[in-house]
């Protein structure tokens, strides 16, 4: 029989319930019609009283004021009054008057008896308080910074939008909070990209790196656009659980860029067909020169780059007065312009005419263009005039002397005289070959042209004409066909302008056209028009039915020039304008023709002073053996560490290293340096595999260049077998006899030989087998669509069986999914390069150069 509970005495729970109400970590206070009838002393305290002080005060005393205590009680009524529990946190007041957060509880004493008294539970929450103003203080300036950043910030878990700024939406073209618990997914082109850049982003996030790209997104106005994206997780050993994402849009920029690629290319053919010698010079010493210019004087570009102007004089007194006729007028920021004699690399003197201009720059150096032009045969012209003059005036002294008396044969010698300085003038004056006024006369005329244009105040019109092809014309049937269509070009530009216009021919296939008194552009535009349609016609020369097409550069006075260099100038830049444009047309003159020109020699001396200072750098791409699951080599790529424009990709300066000759000293430097580095790396433990170092047509075509490689080897320490040289098609096709010696040096050595881009150039089959080349790289176009373009997978089907009856190894380059790594494999190509491996990574990042992505099918 089990017994009931025990009743507890009375005396003893009493004890244990005021053990209790001391004790409690809270306060605790009974009320009864708004009098403090009891609370325990931790209560007191906290209002800053005595528990004798504090008990039977008015209610009033722990508020602020009667509106405050009548507040509490229009809240807390109804629902004590109801017999339920009462909960709120507010402001309540000590003695010495200042107020404290208390969060607040309380409840009727007698549920049926409200009246009766009530129980409060009081607790200081004001450290909690501060704590939650200053978090939320933080949360109101981190949103004003979210609303407020130039590019889009975005908070990403598990590949989920958790939130992100307004402009982060802008960039995508989506509505305000459309993004957040949406997947990332929504705003990639594709599926495939979407997985494949998530494998690569969360294997950097585990690495602890940050990851940044570029990369086209398609918005959703259906606009592409190009976005900067990083990322960095807040925690590398649980990438999923959040990362923060930052975006920026440089579409702009990138379209700049392309534009200024293109400008460059534009403003190099100019400088390169220019029909006059132009030079740039830094304290007398030749920086820069293009192939009319070494013509002149019978040296290549290359020979005179670095040289000092001396090698242009006949001796140092000729060299030290002409400086000091130049330098007083450059440095006042005129134009010097002069004739004097120079000297040939053969040693014969010649004349010429120099126009030059210090370049605007902040350097301490002396930079200066200079412009030249052969004006020998004016000079010989004038000099047999004068020559002509003084026999005729020695016969006619000679025989007024014998014929004093005889007045009609004097008079008969004066007019021989008059006539023969006729011929003479003419001789001097107009091209034998067309009898067009030549360049001495048609400056005279455009000199009168224009001061008669500033004297009636209207225009002045240069065209500078150029025939389209002709030097094919000449070298495959011969200069008297090409003689005889200039004379009927020079007839048929007669027969469209009017009396007072010259028309000039200033030698070669080049002529110019100087039109007086234009009313408007539209004026010279008829008179264009009707030059192309002239020359449209057929012109019959010893059977040969030749067509005469023209590019045409246009020049307006006073626009584009004041002065006859200048117009000239002008004209020339628009005609090749012309020619890039497609021929047969014309164009006329722009200011930014010019522009683009100072672009490419801005871009030129801070590509020269990339290489002194080391801004350059370099990054390798693994290549891969895939049957062997390894790294079988890796290709070293240059970089140019700008510091304005940050790292800078090897398409926007190499053509231009390559022009200008810098090309030379950065490939040696680059061959040198992946050669260190693999030295480096092999002490390191690192796998012996070879390197592969593009090597530029220049670099290939200096004489020195076998003994540049022996020496950078033994300097290196590195084995021949260790390097690998890629060549273009299109250089080994140039001079073949001396191409295969070249490379059959190299090979002699044990340096492997690669042709790069395989499948873009021209190359004879009958020369490919006679090169000591190892292997065919196929280039990156024909991968991108071989699951897609069959004549793609035939072309490399067909490189791949080429490669194989001539022994050859093949690697495919720009592999970036398994897709195409999978059908070269089928095609038998078992080496690649690219993306899906490993990007060009710098030599920190060793483990991953070494180690890329090799498993069955994985991304990289």
């Amino acid at each position: 029989m089990s017994s009931g509970p025990v009743a507890r005495p009375p005396k003893k729970a009493v004890l244990e319930l005021n053990a209790i109400f001391e004790n409690a970590t809270v306060g605790i206070l009974f009320t009864h019609n708004r009098r403090l009838i009891q609370a325990n002393r931790l209560c007191a305290e906290m209002f800053g009283y005595t528990l004798e002080e504090f008990i039977d005060q008015s209610a009033l005393i722990l508020y602020a004021d009667q509106e405050a205590y009548s507040a509490l009680g229009r809240e807390a009524g109804p629902v004590l009054a109801a017999g339920r529990a009462f909960r709120t946190e507010t402001r309540l007041k000590r003695k010495d008057g200042s107020r404290f957060w208390c969060r607040v509880s309380a409840k009727a004493v007698d549920p049926e008896h409200p009246r009766d008294g009530t129980l409060w539970i009081i607790e200081d929450i004001a450290e909690d308080r501060l704590m939650i103003d200053a978090l939320e203080n933080s949360m109101r300036e981190l949103s004003a910074i979210l609303d407020t950043a130039s590019v889009g910030i975005g908070v990403v878990r598990n590949r989920v939008f958790v939130r992100c700024n307004r402009r982060f939406e802008e960039l995508f073209d989506l509505p305000a909070g459309s993004l957040a618990g949406q997947s990332s997914r929504r705003l990639f082109n594709s599926q495939e990209e979407f997985e494949r850049i998530g494998e690569q982003v969360y294997a950097e996030f585990a690495a602890g790196a940050v990851h940044r790209r570029e990369q086209m997104f398609v918005r959703r106005d259906g606009k592409q656009t190009w976005l900067r994206v990083s990322g960095s997780a807040f925690d590398a050993a649980s990438p999923h659980a959040g990362s923060v994402w930052v975006t920026e849009d440089f579409t702009a920029t990138r379209e700049a860029e392309g534009l200024a690629r293109q400008a460059f290319d534009e403003q190099q053919l100019i400088f390169d067909n220019a029909a006059v010698g132009i030079m740039f010079v830094r304290d007398r010493r030749v920086q820069r020169c293009n192939r009319r210019l070494a013509e002149i004087f019978g040296y290549r570009p290359e020979e005179l780059v670095g040289c000092s102007t001396r090698v242009f004089y006949l001796n140092e007194a000729d060299y030290l007065h002409q400086y000091n006729l130049v330098l007083p007028v450059v440095m006042a920021g005129e134009t010097f312009v002069g004739e004097s004699r120079a000297r040939h690399k053969d040693g014969h003197a010649f004349w010429v005419r120099v126009t030059g201009r210090r370049a605007a720059g902040e350097t301490d150096s002396v930079d200066l263009t200079w412009i030249f032009e052969d004006v020998t045969e004016r000079h010989q012209a004038e000099e047999a005039l004068l020559r002509a003059r003084d026999e005729l005036e020695q016969r006619v002294v000679e025989r007024t002397a014998e014929l004093a008396n005889a007045n009609s044969l004097l008079q008969e010698e004066v007019f021989e005289r008059m006539q023969a300085e006729q011929r003479i003038w003419h001789v001097a004056h107009h091209d034998s070959l067309t009898g067009l006024p030549n360049r001495t006369l048609l400056h005279d005329r455009m000199q009168q042209a224009l001061m008669q244009a500033q004297r009636g105040r209207h225009r002045v019109a240069v065209m500078f004409l150029d025939l389209d092809r002709f030097k094919s014309i000449n070298d495959t049937l011969g200069h008297a066909v090409g003689d005889e269509l200039l004379k009927q070009v020079a007839v048929r530009l007669g027969s469209v302008v009017r009396a007072v216009d010259t028309v000039s021919r200033l030698g070669g296939d080049e002529f110019v056209i100087v039109l007086h008194e234009m009313a408007t552009p539209d004026d010279v535009v008829q008179v264009a028009e009707k030059i192309l349609h002239a020359l449209s016609a057929v012109v019959s020369v010893d059977g040969h039915q030749l067509r005469a097409t023209s590019s045409i550069g246009i020049s307006i006075f006073p626009d584009d020039g004041d002065e006859v260099f200048a117009l000239m100038k002008s004209a020339d830049t628009a005609m090749y304008h012309a020619k890039a444009a497609g021929r047969n047309n014309f164009q006329f003159f722009a200011r930014k023709m010019n522009e683009q020109a100072a672009h490419f020699f801005t871009l030129e001396n801070r590509l020269r002073e990339a290489i002194g200072t080391r801004q350059l750098l370099l990054h390798y791409q693994p290549l891969i053996d895939w049957p062997r699951r390894a790294v079988c080599g890796m290709e070293a790529l240059v970089r140019w560490d700008d510091a304005e424009q940050g790292l800078i990709e090897p398409a926007e300066f190499i053509a231009v290293a390559e022009e200008t000759g810098l090309i030379v000293p950065l490939g040696e430097w680059v061959l040198a340096e992946a050669l260190r580095q693999n030295r480096i790396w092999q002490q390191q433990g690192r796998p012996h595999v070879p390197v592969s170092v593009n090597l530029s047509p220049r670099q290939f075509r200096q004489k020195d260049l076998v003994d540049n490689l022996r020496r950078i080897l033994a300097d290196t320490g590195q084995p021949a077998r260790l390097l690998e040289l890629e060549i273009t098609e299109t250089t080994l096709m140039h001079d073949i006899e001396e191409t295969q010696a070249r490379l059959q040096e190299i090979a002699a050595m044990g340096v492997r030989l690669v042709i790069d881009d395989f499948g873009t150039g021209y190359s004879s089959l009958s020369y490919l087998k006679r090169f000591p080349v190892h292997k065919l790289k196929i280039d990156q176009s024909f991968v991108h669509d071989l699951n897609v373009d069959p004549e793609d997978a035939a072309i490399v089907t067909a490189i791949i069986g080429l490669a194989r009856s001539l022994d050859l190894e093949t690697l495919a380059e720009g592999v970036e999914t398994r897709e195409q790594r999978d059908a070269l494999l089928r095609l038998g190509c078992e080496k690649y390069q690219g993306f899906l491996f490993s990007r060009p990574l710098p030599p920190a990042e060793a483990d991953r150069i070494f180690r890329p992505a090799l498993r069955p099918g994985s991304r990289a």
